[in-house]
């Protein structure tokens, strides 16, 4: 009865690939003011916005059914299969093996996920993963609805969830995106590749989000962003966590 609760489980997931395909969402190019600065810039000139052209992004993160069919199709990216160099030992520790997970949980963010398997992932799509600006844009939501996000997005932070929801779980914000704070940490493609100030680099990178260098950034009081920049500066590409997980991103042609 085991194995075959199993099988179900492996058999709906590979048959109802329509169920977990992409909601591909249209984000109208803008700009916004980014919280640390450009290269080229120094703490004495204001950050200037930082353009973003038009493209696509995932309404909800990349749940544990769509990865199950794409381990399903690349037995490369299985966990009993994954080189090591690609991800660390946490890669899919929640899932029971290969290609089980239970029922209930197949709808929910994946998460124990490094950036070499979130970057094939959307790459076996024709997509990619999101930049760090893009992303970053569509939080900001143009502003809309500011202050509510980031006392949402400290409360998370301070008070991690025991258990994740569900995807698209929380509201869409005027992007019609979802859960971009609340549920789980998120890679982007260039997730350690922003520019500090000179003197930071100089000083180290530790110094970039300790003292002095949050001076360096547009909003030196933005807590959230800054957490937010410290744990990608954080991260290898080889890292998981039990609540880091991604979502795709595409560009309009």
């Amino acid at each position: 009865m085991i194995k075959q609760a199993v099988l179900s489980v492996i058999v709906s997931a590979a048959s109802l690939v329509a169920m977990g395909s992409d909601d591909l969402v249209a984000i109208p190019g803008g700009s916004y003011v980014p919280f640390y600065p450009q290269k080229g810039t120094t703490t004495k000139t204001p950050v200037p916005p930082t353009l973003v052209e038009s493209f696509l992004l995932d309404r909800d993160p990349v749940t544990n059914r769509r990865y199950l069919e794409f381990v399903f199709q690349h037995t490369e990216w299985r966990r009993s299969s994954i080189k090591r160099i690609f991800a660390d030992s946490g890669y899919l520790q929640h899932w029971n093996n290969d290609l089980s997970i239970l029922p209930e949980d197949l709808d929910k963010p994946v998460v124990n996920i490094s950036w070499f398997a979130a970057e094939a992932f959307c790459e076996a799509k024709q997509e990619r993963l999101p930049m760090t600006d893009e992303w970053e844009y569509v939080l900001e939501d143009l502003g809309r609805g500011k202050a509510s996000r980031m006392q949402q997005v400290l409360q998370w932070y301070s008070i991690p969830n025991r258990e994740l929801p569900q995807a698209g779980n929380s509201p869409p914000n005027g992007f019609g995106i979802r859960d971009m704070v609340g549920a789980i940490w998120e890679w982007t493609e260039d997730f350690n590749s922003f520019m500090a100030s000179p003197d930071s680099r100089d000083s180290g990178q530790r110094n970039m989000f300790c003292g002095g260098g949050s001076l360096n950034a547009s909003d030196p009081t933005d807590y959230a962003s800054f957490m937010r920049y410290s744990f990608r500066s954080s991260l290898q590409g080889d890292f998981t966590g039990r609540n880091l997980g991604f979502r795709c991103a595409k560009d309009l042609k």
